[in-house]
């Protein structure tokens, strides 16, 4: 366009020159003074509509800007909160709560922390849940490697077993004493508390090395297992001569020669031993169960 200017100006300065001369020349600058006039005119109109254009694009651009912003900012707080309930606070103890929920643990600097179940409202709180039992969804006739490094999903409302490991680990590290819940076939609940708690490492195939004084509803069952090593189906360390505790009963357990409760036993009651979820003179198969530790 530029270009096309230059040339009309050049073209109307060579027929100024000679417009005298000539009345045919002279039509000739009017023509192209007209021409010149419109395209002047074409000019403008197209730099204003391409304005326009511009002016447009920009305030939809900006629009959009801010929406990607708001969409991000939203996203961003999104993923934070996502972030907060996959990442449990870090505590050194369930004391250090005043709501129940999920927890991690991180026992020492060097340590690698563990998610935990803690509950802040049942005997004054500070509780450590380390076994709970609802609704059979979870089996519990496992192997050693789960009953030594846990099973079922650490939570709220579900089954699990927190892992001997854990137990240890946490009971070597602290004086802790221990609650044991129970719910019989009728609904009838009761509760056994007991003042000290303490397992021995996987050396001592976790052992039950510490039992405090008793108190509470169910009667002192776990008394029988003071002393006695863990066993499994597949890791026998019972005291019973003629077979494997585990193996007859289901589920891992401190068994002697074999129990007087074995909170780790089926959900459902076994059709041979009559037993389930056990604990002598209190329930043969109970229909719920929860241990709880806490630091002293």
């Amino acid at each position: 366009m530029f270009q096309i200017f230059v040339l009309l100006l050049l073209l109307v300065s060579s027929a100024k020159s000679t417009a005298n001369n000539s009345s045919e020349n002279a039509l000739g600058y009017e023509l192209l003074e007209y021409r010149l006039e419109y395209l002047q005119k074409s000019h403008d109109k197209t730099s204003d509509q391409l304005s326009q254009i511009l002016a447009k694009h920009y305030t939809m651009i900006k629009r959009l800007l801010n929406g990607v912003l708001i969409m991000t900012n939203h996203s961003s707080q999104l993923l934070e909160a996502h972030l907060r309930v996959q990442q449990p606070a870090l505590v050194e103890s369930c004391r250090q709560v005043d709501r129940s929920g999920r927890y991690t643990i991180q026992l020492t600097l060097s340590s690698a922390p563990f998610w935990v179940v803690c509950e802040a409202n049942s005997f004054d709180g500070g509780w450590l849940v380390v076994q709970q039992r609802l609704d059979g969804a979870v089996g519990f006739n496992r192997s050693w490697a789960d009953y030594r490094t846990g099973f079922g999903v650490v939570g709220g409302a579900s089954e699990f077993w927190l892992g001997l490991e854990q137990l240890h680990q946490l009971t070597d590290n602290g004086r802790y004493e221990l609650v044991v819940e129970v719910r019989k076939e009728s609904g009838l609940y009761g509760y056994a508390r007991y003042s000290e708690f303490k397992v021995a490492g996987e050396g001592e195939h976790y052992g039950l090395i510490k039992l405090g004084n008793y108190f509470g509803t169910v009667g002192d069952e776990l008394r029988y297992h003071l002393g006695k090593k863990f066993s499994t189906f597949d890791s026998d360390n019972d005291n019973w001569k003629e077979g494997n505790c585990a193996k007859r009963y289901g589920g891992g357990w401190w068994y002697s020669g074999c129990a007087y409760s074995i909170l780790n036993g089926p959900f459902e009651k076994d059709a041979q031993t009559g037993w389930g979820i056990f604990w002598t003179n209190w329930s043969q198969a109970a229909t719920y169960s929860r241990m709880m530790i806490r630091r002293k």
